[in-house]
């Protein structure tokens, strides 16, 4: 039989994992909420260089910049969806240790 977990470590470790789900999700959706204006910041710069709005567009789309950014973003997004699974996972695991937990005391009862 498994090792039970007392409830309030259960406890601390779902919000641990939690603090740590919400972090990640606020990193990723600040870095997501930023990419408009980090386009249109570039763009402005090469609009600057003379030319079209979408030759200015398609410049700071190319650019190094732009695409560090959305390296960043992907990368939040993935630390998120890591945080979120460990998070997922580890109220699943208190379900089924309550689950296991109720069997117990109903096979103590026959």
């Amino acid at each position: 039989m498994p090792e039970l977990i007392s409830s309030d470590k259960m406890y601390a470790k779902l919000l641990e994992v939690g603090d740590t789900w919400a972090d990640a999700k606020a990193a990723w959706q600040a870095l997501d909420d930023a990419s408009s204006p980090v386009l249109a910041d570039l763009t402005m710069t090469y609009l600057g260089n003379g030319g079209s709005r979408i030759e200015a567009e398609t410049l700071a789309k190319r650019s190094t910049q732009y695409r560090d950014h959305l390296t960043s973003v992907a990368l939040a997004h993935k630390a998120f969806l890591r945080a979120q699974v460990r998070y997922d996972s580890l109220r699943t695991l208190i379900e089924l240790r309550r689950s296991e937990e109720s069997t117990r005391r109903a096979e103590m009862q026959l």
